[in-house]
């Protein structure tokens, strides 16, 4: 059984015998996978996922909540927001509505992921055709990174706009390099040398797993790299909020250095990446309207790929619901914990550092008892309910985030978790996708993520505006983690498979291997 991820470096003449040897078996479209477009990959992630960690879970919604409290007003309108006593009721002015200041970074996300929804539709299913695929994640990449730069301009409170528009703008783009990025995760197993050997034995059984190994550890390595580049700019984040005095400024050019660790550590993997072209536009379409039409097509085939659209609609729910447990959580302990910055920065670290080890973790213990990625993403899910249950259980205990040692304990319990469930949930849906369809699927599937993540903060702004109390949200993101489980327990992965390789047939699209000789 192979295990292997990389074509060793110590053994070039190994790894061209085997290369040599594999082309002469097996008929293969694109060029096998090499060592060094594994690290182009596993750099993106060394320089997008900071914007997570970093921007998006800590700094930025610490930073609109703080701008805006300083431009904001009591219910009065009249009277500025008192930042030494009680604020938890100030408001701020949002387009032609007045919220409540603590709001204001959940109704960012909430405006960000449905602009990305338009957004994947329009150009996921582009993407399968020509070398657009890599186009899109260039630009994405680098328009996601000169608009965490530009951060830096937001002097004042009263541009508390500016830096709103600036995160929606990265949100959005950090969504869209996430389409294009995942999509090569598909190709990299499929022409991973490990993969194309295991094929020409033609022993199913064999290669099922082989693919399986390879695509989680891939996935799992690309996750704890991407972690680890986040751990170094939060540490860097960190000292910069330190010795700034803690302002909302320092803040602000914490996330603007992210911009800038985003645009130098992107352009080495958009060299060592391959473009991996798909077929050409079919005749007759045209680049403004194909993918829109495309999406279209396959929403009308969703009886033919059952299981795939099944995963989605856990997925919805799944992504959402944890997703929006950081954006609670990191208000909920600011504003009713009263936690300072600095304890919040070391319950961010500790994420993806927990993260890093959950990946491990999680892998070996997968091995070690040979459970299919399906159960994996079952196990993670039903552990994650322990999250909004604790934090329901402070409405009746002395414990449940009521003390401000608590969120260390959930960070790590969360970051365990956090990494695991999004690298077993993306190797499934890539078993799912038809051969060919991987930017269109994976546009679905960052719709879904994405898409469906403005459910949570609206809704749990919408119980925080209406009750005065966040903590009644635990109540709803309860719901939104249990029904996942259910879910995913109907899912038949490989009738799933099935019909995924059918639609691809049907579709054109050519079989990914193909044997030269039918009797090996």
């Amino acid at each position: 059984m192979v295990e292997s991820t990389t074509v060793p470096a110590a053994d070039a003449t190994k790894a061209q015998r085997k290369q040599e040897h594999v082309h002469a078996s097996v008929h293969i479209s694109h060029p096998l996978v090499t060592r060094k477009e594994l690290i182009g990959w596993y750099g993106v992630a060394w320089a997008v996922e900071p914007y997570s960690v970093v921007v998006s879970a800590v700094f930025l919604p610490l930073v609109l909540d703080s701008l805006a409290k300083q431009a904001g007003y009591q219910p009065d309108l009249e009277t500025r927001c008192d930042l030494d006593g009680d604020s938890e009721h100030c408001v701020v002015k949002f387009g032609v509505s007045w919220i409540n200041t603590t709001s204001l970074p959940l109704y960012c996300s909430a405006i960000s992921v449905v602009l990305q929804a338009f957004l994947f539709v329009g150009l996921s299913s582009l993407a399968d055709h020509g070398a657009w695929r890599k186009t899109f994640l260039t630009f994405f990449n680098l328009a996601g990174a000169v608009s965490t730069i530009l951060l830096f301009s937001v002097f004042e409170a009263d541009l508390y706009w500016l830096a709103a528009t600036l995160c929606i703008v990265s949100n959005l783009c950090f969504g869209a390099v996430h389409v294009f990025f995942y999509a090569y995760l598909h190709p990299l197993t499929e022409y991973h040398p490990d993969v194309v050997e295991a094929a020409q034995m033609q022993d199913p059984a064999l290669l099922k797993d082989v693919k399986e190994r390879v695509s989680n550890a891939i996935s799992g390595h690309c996750f704890a790299i991407g972690y680890g580049g986040a751990l170094v700019m939060l540490v860097a984040g960190a000292l910069i909020v330190f010795f700034g005095g803690q302002t909302t400024y320092s803040m602000l050019v914490a996330c603007g250095l992210s911009g800038v660790w985003w645009l130098l550590f992107t352009l080495v993997p958009a060299r060592w990446l391959r473009r991996r072209p798909g077929p050409p536009l079919p005749a007759g379409e045209n680049y403004l309207f194909y993918s829109f039409k495309q999406v279209g097509r396959t929403f009308f085939q969703v009886r033919h790929l059952s299981q795939t659209f099944l995963f989605l609609l856990a997925w919805f729910f799944l992504s959402d619901g944890y997703s929006t447990i950081v954006s609670v959580s990191i208000l909920f302990v600011k504003n009713n914990l009263k936690a300072s910055n600095i304890q919040l920065i070391i319950a961010a670290f500790i994420v993806p550092f927990s993260s890093i080890l959950g990946n491990f973790l999680f892998l070996w213990f997968q091995r070690r008892f040979d459970l299919a990625t399906r159960t994996m993403i079952i196990i993670i899910a039903v552990l994650y309910i322990a999250l909004p249950v604790y934090g329901i259980v402070g409405f009746f205990a002395p414990v449940g985030l009521r003390h401000i040692y608590e969120i260390y304990v959930v960070a790590v319990y969360h970051g365990l978790m956090f990494g695991p469930v999004q690298s077993f949930c993306r190797v499934l849906f890539c078993e799912l996708l038809p051969p060919g369809h991987e930017n269109e699927f994976f546009g679905l599937y960052e719709i879904t993520d994405k898409g469906s993540s403005w459910i949570g903060p609206l809704v749990s702004a919408a119980i925080s505006d209406a009750t005065g109390e966040l903590r009644y949200a635990f109540y709803f993101l309860l719901a939104m983690l249990v029904i996942p489980v259910f879910v995913l327990w109907k899912i038949d992965v490989p009738r799933g498979k099935a019909m995924a390789q059918a639609y691809a047939e049907r579709t054109g699209r050519a079989p990914v291997l193909e044997s030269v000789d039918k009797g090996c």
